[in-house]
């Protein structure tokens, strides 16, 4: 008599899947040891002086500011997922805290690790991992794009930049909940199959693939306009504490200036670091220095002691909350499947 599929034992990993977790591992942490010992590297010492003689309330706020940019972050990502998986809120702070440090790292492979937790630990498969990180994407491009754009307009918060800041953020957010919802569900593949038909038959069995049906779930992230608000404040709160960064660091350097300007200086960091494919350090220093000249400030060279020093804060917030994830996931388990298996009745698929 053969045994049942719920109790037979499963089988054992391949030699070359093993050797290939145990690369993977050791690559990891190879890379979280070189970002860590970049934190602490000579090229912020000075920056790392500065804290010990700012008042002990700057100081504080500026660290609480770096927590709160990752926990914002963090929570983008939970919330993003939890309707189709319902993922342990602490594990994905930790995943999200780790890929950030790593983001350090050129190649993406802060992108990498993300993806490889949640599909190898988490069971998530990958099209929806890059259906849930598009999702996650397009709120950063609705929220951050347009206090970008609007700060490079009009150079400072005033009427025009509230006109065209709250107006692009407007039509995002309508065009992406319409389209998505209309998009979404069992009308939404109706329509994607309709579309293929004429493309032939290689069109039609994409379209009918199980990849293509998993990402298409996706859009149920982007179809709820209640859930996208959720997100874009979170968002919102995330920029607003990245340009605190900038107005406290600016504050300690002795180099003060507007928090109009701290708006625009963070969009620009924010988005030279996400688009980076060689790492956040050192492009996203260049961009505020270049950013500062464009818009004519006066003390322009010194914007670079500022953006260094909000780099050395966040670097040790970035370490210590990493250290704290990888003692949360476990050294030897952050690729290691999950026993009690996803929280929805999602199928499971490694597409």
């Amino acid at each position: 008599m053969s045994t049942p599929a719920s109790t037979a034992t499963p089988p054992r990993p391949g030699a070359v899947k093993i050797a290939v977790q145990v690369v993977g591992f050791l690559i990891g942490v190879g890379l979280l040891v070189w970002c860590i010992r970049q934190a602490f590297s000579p090229e912020n010492q000075k920056q790392l002086a500065a804290l010990k003689d700012a008042p002990a309330h700057q100081i504080a706020l500026l660290f609480s500011m770096s927590v709160l940019v990752l926990l914002c972050s963090g929570l983008s990502f939970y919330l993003s997922l939890r309707p189709l998986r319902k993922l342990n809120f602490w594990d994905v702070q930790a995943t999200n805290a780790i890929a950030t440090l790593l983001g350090y790292v050129p190649f993406k492979a802060g992108m990498i690790f993300r993806i490889l937790v949640h599909n190898r630990r988490d069971r998530v498969p990958v099209a929806l991992i890059g259906a849930w990180f598009g999702a996650v994407s397009i709120v950063m491009a609705i929220t951050l794009l347009p206090l970008f754009g609007a700060s490079m307009l009009a150079r400072e918060i005033n009427g025009l930049w509230m006109a065209v800041a709250g107006g692009s953020a407007a039509l995002g957010y309508l065009v992406t909940c319409v389209l998505a919802w209309y998009l979404h569900g069992t009308r939404g593949m109706a329509i994607l199959r309709r579309m293929a038909n004429p493309l032939g038959g290689w069109a039609r069995r994409l379209v009918r693939s199980p990849f293509v049906r998993t990402a298409h779930g996706g859009l149920d992230i982007l179809a709820s306009p209640a859930r996208v608000l959720v997100l874009v404040l979170i968002r919102l709160l995330d920029m607003a504490s990245q340009a605190a960064r900038f107005y406290l660091a600016a504050q300690i350097v002795g180099t003060p200036i507007s928090f109009d300007i701290c708006i625009l200086l963070a969009s620009m960091h924010f988005v030279v670091g996400v688009v980076s494919p060689a790492g956040m350090v050192g492009t996203r220093e260049a961009a505020i220095v270049g950013a500062a000249r464009l818009l004519g400030l006066e003390n322009a060279p010194a914007m670079a002691g500022v953006a260094l020093l909000v780099l050395a804060s966040e670097a040790v917030v970035n370490a210590a909350m990493s250290i704290a994830g990888v003692l949360r996931l476990g050294m030897h388990r952050m690729f290691v499947p999950r026993t009690q298996g996803p929280a929805t009745g999602a199928p499971e698929a490694d597409y």
